[in-house]
């Protein structure tokens, strides 16, 4: 029988009685200041998201009161409508192109041809002619009232009357104190004169077209409105159902051709829209 001599086992020590090491100070410092930072970051991230929330609802909120009545009407006070079938109200438009704008709608859904070619006048004179709501001389208004085939040579003709000039006073009198049409009237009744024949277009096509013949002033401004048209008569052609302008020509030009010649002339054609243009330019549409 043998005898194995058993060695004594060593205990270990329980953890708690381990000796504990001490903490750094450094790294201890260290994580608090991350702790620190962190609960700071996700604070402003939390606040940051708040607020975009906010801008958010408020952009919201104040674009669908901006645009209340783009269907139905400007504002739930005035019923004026936005747009039609046909056409939109321009940028920024001022009170009077809302209200000539409405005579344009109303006209297109019971007026005759007569009423709808005299409110496509008011509308681009109210938008050409009024500054107050353009940025620069790029900014051209009423285009969507011009003939088609037009809108080279109109944008041409644009170019250096009377816009042209529009940077210029904009440096000098500052936007707000620009030209802004008051009030446009009919000087003449507007009439169906002789059918319109455009010949830039193959093969020529010929509409209905009626005479229109306005006047209008402006506002008060820093600018002397005398030195801007302010009478003109239109020739404003059916265009399958949409009425547009193929040209335009400054009252006084058309009067001093009318007094060598003999006579009113009922119908021009110029083939550009230029207002400083004469009636005896030459038949083209």
């Amino acid at each position: 029988m043998s005898v194995h001599n058993e060695q004594p086992v060593e205990k270990k020590k329980p953890a708690a009685a381990r000796k504990k090491r001490p903490a750094d100070p450094v790294k201890a410092k260290h994580r608090k200041i991350n702790q620190i930072l962190m609960i700071v970051l996700l604070a402003v991230s939390a606040v940051t998201i708040v607020a975009l929330i906010v801008n958010t609802v408020l952009v919201v909120r104040n674009s669908s009161v901006a645009n209340q009545g783009t269907e139905d009407g400007m504002t739930s006070n005035t019923g004026q409508s936005m747009k039609n079938d046909v056409y939109i109200i321009g940028n920024n438009p001022t009170d009077i192109e809302k209200e000539y704008f409405q005579k344009l709608t109303d006209s297109l859904k019971g007026g005759n041809p007569e009423e709808i070619a005299e409110a496509v006048v008011y509308n681009f004179v109210s938008d050409y002619f009024t500054w107050t709501n353009k940025d620069g001389n790029y900014e051209v208004g009423g285009l969507q009232y011009i003939f088609a085939e037009k809108y080279s040579k109109f944008e041409e003709w644009n170019r250096w009357y009377p816009n042209s000039d529009m940077d210029l006073y904009i440096s000098q009198y500052g936007r707000a104190n620009l030209i802004q049409v008051k009030e446009i009237t009919t000087e003449v009744p507007t009439f169906r004169t002789d059918d319109f024949t455009v010949q830039s277009v193959d093969p020529a096509e010929t509409y209905p077209c009626y005479q229109v013949q306005v006047k209008w002033t402006y506002e008060d401004t820093a600018v002397n409105t005398a030195d801007f048209p302010n009478r003109m008569r239109f020739q404003v052609v059916d265009h399958d159902g949409r009425f547009e302008i193929v040209e335009f020509y400054d009252m006084p030009s058309v009067e001093a051709w009318e007094a060598q010649n003999g006579g009113a002339d009922s119908s021009t054609d110029d083939p550009e829209p230029d207002a400083s243009a004469s009636p005896e330019a030459g038949s083209e549409g």
